[in-house]
């Protein structure tokens, strides 16, 4: 019988990982890709597909969420839009507070703001907020509640946080992508 904190914890890890994920396919793939017709750039500062931030982000939208009861498609993406809204806002003037490099640049936006936040990227987090919070993670709840027992999925997740693990802690001696 496995222990139900292995459980616990391969599930939540799994959800970052997800998470993670998906925010590189919305990084590398949307953004750069398509919608700017840049041809394909890997966004994030690891060499995998995943993005950290937004496996992190989701943590906290998620527990935003909860707090506010709200689960209904039009408040989640207003109340996920304004929530975005300010968490970009507020971490361009942290990164430029502390002597960072400025990660990104919306001047040629509609409705942008300094440069910092703008209508349209503003717009598609809420968007992704709102698939994650009504349709993604339901659906991952229900995914990890039917294949919970299976060996293979636990050694499918094994080696991909492995292979997180190694990307992440290669890092610290390789520099970043950015």
């Amino acid at each position: 019988m496995k222990s139900k904190f292995w459980d616990i914890f391969r599930d939540y890890a799994e959800y970052f990982l997800i998470y993670c994920f998906i925010g590189w396919v919305y990084e590398s793939v949307w953004c750069c890709m398509i919608y700017h017709h840049r041809g394909f750039i890997n966004r994030g500062f690891l060499f995998g597909p995943w993005l950290p931030i937004y496996g992190i982000g989701f943590f906290i939208i998620f527990g935003i969420f909860k707090l506010l009861k709200i689960k209904k498609f039009v408040p989640v993406f207003l109340v996920g839009t304004l929530i975005a809204t300010i968490a970009e806002l507020t971490a361009s003037y942290l990164i430029d507070a502390a002597g960072g490099n400025q990660m990104w640049d919306y001047t040629g936006y509609f409705l942008n703001f300094d440069g910092r936040i703008a209508l349209v990227p503003s717009l598609m987090f809420g968007v992704m907020i709102c698939a994650a919070i009504c349709g993604i993670h339901p659906m991952l709840i229900k995914l990890q509640d039917k294949i919970r027992e299976s060996k293979i999925h636990n050694i499918i997740f094994i080696i991909i946080a492995v292979l997180f693990l190694v990307d992440l802690v290669s890092r610290i001696w390789l520099g970043s992508n950015i």
